[in-house]
């Protein structure tokens, strides 16, 4: 494996990343109790065992962290404190290593040649690997770097202090999944619409059962590469959905987006619903009628096989991307969107 040339900051230290995103509309009644596949938003402070902070959502300006309970953003720990809470309880536990980052393993602390990495770098350095995977640099010897993928936080006890600040039910909640070539674009684009709740990337449409990313590229299990995005309908539509799709795709490109193709690039609307089936085949017919001697070929088919990537997948371009540089996913933002990072 080799590393990424830029450096990238310490990882938070509780999920991949918070949202940035405004806090969900709390809709539920203030003594319901917070389960498994709600999502929540909540304030939160983790300390170790000599009471010493290492993270905290209470200082900076930062947003409360929102997550869906059980949706493995985040550790098993902070889903426990979290379950059973109702708006405005607070909870205090402490956590064991199983339940947070697990022990420490000898066998994720390896060494690569020193010519591989990137010239400059010093003993606990945070770097990339070139598959997303972060690393702390141990040492550095004459031929070789050796390199901790363990978490910085593996093998210790944590303490969380938890406060339930909103909770939008599971069942309030619809989901929508779309193919638009490469996914790590579109999924940013999707996390700064407002009352899109959370975004993940995915393979769908395929024959092969949890087909690996490599499996997926060489064009054999029939995938494409897709967003599935979980919304509240009370706060955008599906419409306002297609609308974004449809900026974020060549609709005329058959297998190709950009620079990248094969049918696994393939251009659709995965539907979960006869509704949402019928409102996106309106809506492509109005565009073929919009352009007019112009073949469309994004598909529309029900939702089929989904599998869910690997977690280096998830959040790309928000956690920095090929090129350790994290983009803005706060809800609204207009930035341009750099496909790789």
């Amino acid at each position: 494996m080799q590393l990424c040339a830029g450096r990238v900051l310490a990882r938070q230290l509780v999920v991949v990343r918070p949202s940035n995103g405004r806090l969900l509309a709390h809709r539920v009644s203030a003594q319901q109790a917070a389960k498994a596949g709600d999502f929540v938003s909540v304030h939160y402070t983790g300390t170790l065992d000599d009471s010493s902070v290492f993270d905290t959502s209470r200082k900076d300006g930062r947003q409360p962290l929102e997550f869906q309970i059980g949706g493995g953003l985040v550790i098993k720990g902070f889903d426990t404190a979290v379950t059973g809470l109702a708006v405005g309880d607070t909870n205090k536990v402490r956590v064991t290593p199983e339940d947070a980052y697990g022990q420490v393993n000898p066998e994720y602390i390896i060494n690569i040649p020193k010519a591989k990495a990137p010239e400059g770098l010093k003993v606990d350095d945070r770097v990339m690997l070139s598959n997303g995977l972060p690393a702390r640099v141990t040492s550095l010897g004459e031929q070789e770097v050796t390199l901790d993928l363990n978490h910085e936080l593996a093998g210790r006890h944590l303490t969380f202090e938890v406060e339930l600040l909103t909770l939008t039910a599971q069942d309030s909640l619809q989901k929508a999944t779309f193919g638009a070539g490469c996914f790590w674009g579109p999924e940013l684009a999707f996390q700064r619409v407002p009352g899109v709740i959370s975004t993940e990337v995915g393979y769908s449409q395929g024959q092969v059962e949890d087909p690996s990313y490599e499996q997926v590229c060489s064009g054999s299990t029939g995938h494409a590469e897709v967003v599935q995005v979980t919304y509240d309908p009370q706060q955008v539509s599906f419409r306002e959905l297609l609308d974004v799709f449809w900026a974020k795709h060549d609709p005329t490109s058959l297998n190709k987006q950009g620079a990248d193709s094969g049918t696994q690039y393939r251009a659709g609307i995965y539907t979960h619903s006869p509704e949402q089936a019928e409102e996106a085949a309106k809506y492509i017919e109005e565009k073929r009628a919009a352009m007019p001697g112009v073949k469309i070929v994004t598909e529309l088919e029900p939702i089929s096989k989904y599998y869910k990537a690997e977690p280096y997948h998830q959040q790309y371009l928000s956690r920095g991307g090929r090129f350790s540089q994290p983009q803005d996913a706060s809800k609204g933002c207009s930035d341009p969107i750099r496909c790789y990072g």
